[in-house]
């Protein structure tokens, strides 16, 4: 149970005993890991409802740590497999090991047998994973590791930026042996053929070129009679030539063109990122020797190798050299080449897609030493010089704020259809349909197709935002990501109390949103509503052309403050708000007392009258709408008015709508 912290830690100390786990038995663990968070997510989702944020935190340090315990459990499987790389090694010396699972695949590739012409890691059942190296790899006596989760732990809300020249000349070493085995006089360097592997084909390459210039020059040259060679002066200048004349042929000169500048493209700043398609890790290890056969037995060396991993850096440092901190960069040195298939379910909305790493030390996402990156009938490919966590990257702002969002009550009155439309090209004229009921959400329409295997399916509200976050397409946002669109952030209690009244009026209002509502304060929110009288004519469509047209007294607009709901004209055929309503807006905040009694007859003739505020939107309704209409409000299931107002508060639709 994710909610005992005692069975956790139980269960922590029974998966440390395990000895040498197999590659296959280990990815087994991790998708039973994966269950457990879903489930610590399940019981997260009810504390946060709860409001007991304390023990929705405690499950969020749960998570994180099953995931840590993946990491590791995968590690002493592939000490166990680089401990026994000989056991997997085929007919041409080659050793590549690969398991996938649902939320993992994994491949490792054991260099023993250097072979010059290899050129490239493939492994069709990693989603076609393919690795094109550099001789320098190729020819070193070392290990890749390519482990990819659909999942990311990695969050940060700063600019995906270039690393500093300071932060690339520092040689910090303090985190340099996460997670690897350490033991007196040990360095991080690989043995010495590892780095003089490469280096010892230099000279015989050298040579071959050699002997194969030769014939092209001998090709080239031209009989010496043919040629008539120019007559010089004294001094040895060349004397410039003569026609028939006598006199001097003019010597023509080839006008010089200046070189044409090279053409930068202009690439769109992302700003603050995220992670989308899951992380794929690239790791160098270091190789322990293989075993000694004598007498019919086999000798194997046990090192802290044998249960652990020792990673590398790369470029792989010289034998001797001080190592290198893992989140420093080298822009000269070989890239690599990673090419592999990303999910049909992913939904790439920007253009130029961009690769990133992330840098443990600065805590955020970084793109310098990643380019040519390109996807081509679904297959990612990149070069990198940096290995480590790769991920695609997508801007945090891609779908907000929202072109427009709105609420239409169903027939049943227990039931009702939200819509939200991404200020995004994917989503142009069209957005999600998502019916919400009892406890439950559902995603009824998509305008785009890799979203279709979710339509159907009944889940939580945070479940469902979730798993369209996973896909690509996050409408969570919060605060962190206004700065980016340049919105304000609403008043956290007045968007969650106004989030209440939409949900507590959806059973028989029909609710669109208000472009005036960003142009107004924060402590200030506008909504357009509508009461529906035929439930026969619920339709999107319908409701549509309800808000288009704005009839006058049909199409009403409510203002939320602290003190509750007035009823105002903010309908969007006015063009712009008008001065009596920011009069009112201010009336409270910045004018009280005698000096919103002056604010209200300040050009105003008569002078305004109050507004009247409903401290909750029953009591709006009662005053307002037919009996109808309100037994039909006072009917709705509480758990159905809950779960709207959780929807729609998880989307921020009114700081961002």
């Amino acid at each position: 149970d994710p909610r005992e912290q005692r069975q956790v830690l139980g269960y922590e100390t029974t998966l440390a005993e395990t000895v040498s786990p197999s590659l296959s038995d280990a990815l087994d663990t991790a998708e039973n890991h994966e269950l457990i968070v879903r489930e610590a997510e399940l019981y997260r989702d009810w504390a946060l409802s709860e409001g007991k944020a304390e023990d929705a935190e405690a499950l969020v340090r749960c998570r994180r740590r099953v995931r840590e315990l993946t990491e590791t459990t995968v590690d002493r499987a592939t000490a166990h497999l680089l401990h026994t790389a000989d056991k997997h090694q085929n007919e041409d010396g080659e050793i590549l090991v690969n398991c996938v699972r649902d939320d993992f695949k994994y491949a490792l590739w054991m260099n023993h047998v250097k072979n010059p012409r290899f050129k490239a890691i493939e492994v069709p059942d990693f989603d076609g994973l393919s690795l094109e190296l550099p001789k320098e790899l190729s020819m070193a006596t070392i290990a890749m590791r390519a482990f990819h989760r659909t999942y990311c732990e990695f969050e940060s809300f700063e600019d995906a930026g270039q690393g500093s020249a300071a932060e690339e000349a520092s040689d910090v070493t303090d985190d340099t042996a996460r997670n690897e085995p350490t033991e007196a006089g040990t360095s991080l360097d690989v043995p010495q053929d590892a780095t003089e592997g490469a280096s010892a084909e230099e000279p015989a390459k050298e040579e071959d070129e050699k002997e194969n210039a030769a014939p092209a020059q001998t090709e080239t040259e031209t009989d010496p009679a043919e040629t008539k060679p120019e007559e010089e002066g004294v001094d040895g200048e060349t004397k410039p030539t003569e026609d028939d004349s006598g006199e001097e042929a003019p010597v023509e000169e080839a006008p010089v063109e200046p070189e044409p500048e090279p053409v930068v493209a202009e690439t769109k700043p992302l700003g603050p990122v995220e992670s989308i398609g899951g992380i794929l890790t690239l790791d160098l290890l270091t190789l322990p020797p293989l075993p000694e056969v004598a007498n019919d037995w086999t000798l194997r060396a046990v090192t802290p190798l044998t249960t652990n991993v020792r990673r590398v850096p790369y470029p792989i440092p010289a034998t001797g050299s001080a190592p290198k901190s893992f989140d420093s960069i080298d822009l000269d040195a070989p890239p690599v080449t990673v090419s592999y298939r990303l999910s049909e379910d992913l939904v790439l909305s920007d253009p130029e897609p961009r690769v990133g790493w992330w840098d443990e030390s600065g805590a955020r996402w970084r793109t310098d030493g990643v380019s040519n990156v390109r996807v081509e009938n679904g297959m990612l490919t990149y070069t990198t010089v940096k290995l480590g966590h790769l991920s695609l990257l997508q801007s945090r702002s891609e779908y907000i704020p929202y072109t427009s969002w709105g609420v239409r009550p169903s027939a049943s009155g227990e039931a009702c259809m939200v819509s939200v439309v991404p200020r995004n090209d994917r989503f142009a004229g069209a957005g999600l349909e998502i019916e919400v009921g009892a406890g439950w959400c559902v995603l009824r329409s998509v305008p785009v197709l890799e979203l279709e295997t979710l339509v159907g399916t009944k889940m939580r509200a945070r479940e469902l935002l979730a798993r369209l976050a996973e896909r690509g397409v996050r409408i969570t946002p919060d605060d962190r990501s206004c700065a980016s669109v340049g919105k304000t952030p609403k008043d956290e209690k007045l968007e969650l109390e106004f989030c209440r009244d939409v949900a507590t009026l959806a059973p028989s209002f029909a609710v669109a949103s208000c472009k005036f509502n960003g142009d107004v304060r924060s402590q200030d929110a506008l909504v357009r509503v509508a009461e529906v009288n035929d439930f026969d004519l619920v339709s999107g469509e319908d409701v549509f052309k309800i808000f288009q047209r704005e009839r006058e007294g049909v199409v009403l607009s409510l203002l939320r403050k602290t003190k509750g709901i007035a009823v105002v004209d903010a309908r969007h055929k006015l063009g712009v708000l008008s001065r009596s309503i920011e009069t009112h807006m201010a009336e409270g905040r910045d004018n009280t007392g005698a000096a919103a009694v002056r604010a209200r007859s300040e050009g105003f003739e008569p002078p305004l009258v109050p507004l009247t505020y409903y401290a909750t939107a029953l009591t709006y309704a009662e005053t307002t709408a037919t009996e109808s209409s309100v037994r039909r409000i006072r009917q709705a299931p509480v758990m159905f008015t809950e779960t709207l107002a959780s929807l729609l508060g998880l989307m921020r639709v009114f700081t961002f709508g």
